[in-house]
């Protein structure tokens, strides 16, 4: 009998083992992943060249990563994108930024109807190092965590069957803007409230360093293979606070191109507009050094590169 019992037990865990195992080789198969690093340099140099110039030398560096779970019921899109650059003009040239983005992304759903789910979403954005002006300015215009974006949103969620397009509808919206530098914060930098004075020029009260909005949010993200060795990474987010006009659209629109030579060197363009109603930005209107009015303007940034790159 005791015998009998041993070899019962012996078959039970064996099964129980080829179970559990199954079932973690079936779990696995419900996640997906996907990375892409580049790296690119850019360098020129001038002696006795006649026709002038100056010498430069720039360098970027990308970091895409995504990790995803999806069932019969259930998607979860996490998503991490940070990119940094630096470029130093002239013989005696200081360094300064090209590029500086961390972004951070998480979205879970559940079915709701055909392709929709019910959908909340978290978003973390923010910049790593101090930005200036302008090469020749040394006046501070955004610093670690100033500014810091964060967001958090309900509503619907479509996904196509294939993953590369990504909609999702958020009518309610919470948006919390940061700016974790108080110089910044006195003189209203990205929207917050600034530092208060009496008539006579005295300080009553420092800056705000947090600004709440409530609005809607729509996201579209798109990413497909145009042609062999050539993809698409784009996407783009539109939000509405409730409490200010609703025509007043804030937009954030990222692109990036990536075309492969071989699996190590590629070139790619990233594009970068942004508009936001609570960021001013001066003017100069004759370019003569005076800044004559300043307010919400079109940003736009453009970088192409040529270096390496890795995916897996």
């Amino acid at each position: 009998m005791p015998k009998f019992i041993f070899y019962f037990l012996l078959t039970a865990l064996s099964f129980s083992g080829k179970a559990a195992n199954s079932l973690v080789t079936d779990s696995l198969k419900l996640w997906s992943h996907s990375a892409t690093t580049a790296l690119n340099f850019s360098q020129v140099s001038f002696s006795n060249w006649s026709a002038g110039g100056q010498s430069s030398i720039s360098a970027t560096g990308l970091l895409k990563c995504a990790v995803a779970y999806k069932d019969s019921t259930k998607i979860w899109d996490n998503s991490l994108d940070i990119a940094f650059g630096i470029i130093r003009q002239g013989e005696l040239g200081k360094l300064a930024k090209s590029d500086d983005r961390i972004e951070l992304n998480s979205s879970y759903g559940w079915s709701a109807f055909n392709k929709w789910y019910y959908n909340m979403s978290i978003n973390l954005k923010s910049q790593a190092a101090k930005g200036y002006k302008s090469r020749i300015d040394s006046t501070l215009i955004s610093d670690f965590l100033a500014p810091a974006y964060a967001s958090v949103s309900i509503g619907l969620n479509y996904k196509s069957d294939n993953g590369t397009l990504n909609l999702q509808v958020l009518p309610l919206s919470g948006k919390i803007t940061y700016v974790n530098n108080q110089d910044l914060a006195d003189i209203g930098a990205f929207g917050v409230e600034a530092a208060e004075y009496n008539e006579t020029g005295v300080f009553i009260k420092s800056g705000e360093q947090v600004r709440s909005e409530f609005g809607g949010t729509l996201k579209l993200h798109y990413k497909n293979t145009l042609w062999k060795n050539v993809s698409i990474d784009t996407k783009a987010t539109l939000f509405s606070n409730y409490n200010d006009q609703v025509s007043s659209i804030d937009i954030d629109w990222q692109l990036l191109l990536l075309m492969k030579v071989n699996k190590y060197l590629s070139a790619n363009i990233f594009t970068h507009l942004i508009y936001d109603e609570d960021i001013d930005i001066a003017l100069d209107l004759n370019n003569d050094g005076v800044f004559e009015s300043s307010g919400p303007r079109v940003q736009f940034k453009e970088l192409f590169g040529l270096g390496l790159s890795y995916s897996f």
